[in-house]
This record gives structure tokens, sequence and C-alpha cells, in this order.
């Protein structure tokens, strides 16, 4: 199988006196946890997964990076003749909410602040977007465990340029946000995770440890939807996961 994916988690980000956004905890331990997923049970090679997390000494990851990246994926599957099999986007972070956008969000990069707002944030329905219309991948799946709240107006950044391949041209898809529109994403206590990571992690191994039998993006999103909001209310919080998908039913499936 030819897997792909870009795993992302910043902790670390603009200060808030200079404009910019709290220190999280969770997001990086998030992201090395999911790679070891994709990397051990989600089918991919450990070349072909990206794990791009934030350190405390300079603002990094930027979008610039992220782009590079993919366009090396992008590389990589159309030299090995433009067919690949999944490609996995994940991220955890900051994000903020789109106004009238419900399937939008601003995925805050490293160096984010209110000066720069819309240059250092990814536009994750414009990411998906790509993904979708490029055609190297049959399916594509997005999880995003960020906040969705509009705190200020702002037009997060494109992907660049898209260059249609007529290899897959209906791809399945998945896109999973942590938390409903307008609302905030939480992390547990005592040991800082995010909620919907760790409800996701507990979804896709708990029916895998069960005879092997494989997840479903029906089986998860129906997971996600009743442990997420009960996870969240034993941490004091309310949060309640969102799902999207072009697929459904048993023959027509994106299966874990």
């Amino acid at each position: 199988m030819s897997n792909h994916a870009i795993i992302i988690g910043i902790n670390n980000y603009t200060p808030i006196e200079r404009q910019g956004l709290i220190t999280l905890n969770g997001a990086i331990p998030d992201a090395e946890s999911v790679h070891k997923w994709v990397t051990t049970r989600g089918g991919v090679d450990n070349d072909n997964a990206h794990l791009i997390i934030s350190n405390e000494h300079q603002l990094t990851p930027v979008k610039d990076l992220i782009d590079d990246t993919i366009g090396e994926i992008i590389n990589k599957v159309s030299a090995d003749g433009g067919v690949g099999d999944r490609f996995y986007f994940y991220f955890a972070g900051h994000g903020l909410g789109v106004e009238a956008d419900r399937e939008n969000n601003g995925l805050c990069m490293a160096n984010w602040d209110e000066n720069k707002r819309d240059s250092a944030a990814l536009s994750s329905a414009d990411y998906k977007r790509k993904f979708v219309i490029e055609g190297l991948f049959k399916e594509i799946v997005v999880w995003l465990d960020c906040c969705r709240n509009p705190r200020i107006y702002f037009n997060p950044a494109g992907a660049g340029a898209v260059t249609p391949r007529p290899r897959n041209a209906n791809p399945k898809w998945m896109l999973a946000f942590g938390t409903q529109y307008l609302n905030q994403a939480f992390e547990t206590r005592g040991e800082a995770r995010g909620i919907f990571t760790k409800v996701l992690l507990e979804g896709l191994d708990v029916n895998q440890g069960n005879g092997g039998a494989p997840v479903s993006v029906d089986d998860l999103r129906d997971y996600l939807s009743y442990k997420v909001p009960i996870e969240a209310q034993n941490a004091g919080y309310t949060q309640t996961p969102e799902v999207f998908s072009n697929v459904g039913g048993r023959l027509n499936n994106i299966y874990f």
C-alpha cells in the first residue's frame, strides 16, 4: 500500500505579550501518539510519515514547511505512478473558526500573531480541497484537534496551486473536527492530552483489538460522538466532535 501522512503538533507559539497565543501542553504528545498509530496500525511506512512538531527555541513549524512537505509527497507519489492509497493529515494546536464557513477552520502555525493572522494560519477547507482535487490518493483522512471559535475575523491562507490529476478523480474522504463549529476543544486534566485525540485513538483501537475487526468511518463517527462528550464532561468541559464524509455504508466506506 502507498500510504502517506503529515502529522502536526504545535505547543509553542508567539507569546501572548507579542499578540500571540498561549502555550499548549498536549499537542506534541498527541501528534506523537497519532504518528505512532499511523506507522504501526495505520499502514504508513516510517519514510512516508512526516511528524512536524514545534519547539520552544524557534517559531516553527510555519506554513512554508507544511507546503514543502506536501510538495515532497506529491513528487514521490507522482514518481511512483501517481496512484496513492491513503493520505492522513492530522493537526493538533490552536485553531480559529472562520465566520460563516462551517467546514473551514484556521490552523494556527507557531508564528501566528494578530498582525499576520491570515498568512500564519492554514485554511483547513482549502488544504482538504487540494488533497482531494490533486487526485493522487484513493482516500483522504483529515483529523483536526483544535478550537473552532471565531475569536477574530480573518481569512486563513490557502494551499497554493492545485494540479488536478485524473488518477483518482473522486476519492473517498473523511474530515473530523475535534469540536463543533463556534466551540472550543479542550485538553484533559492531569496528563494534558487533547480529549478528541485521546478518544480518536481509543476508537481506532477498540474494534481493531476485538478480533481484528476493521473500524469504518461510520463506526468511528459513532464512537467519537458518544465518547468525546463524556470525556469532556468528566474533565469539566463541554465538547462534541463534528465529522463530515462522502462515504457511508458497508460497501462504500473507509476502513481503518
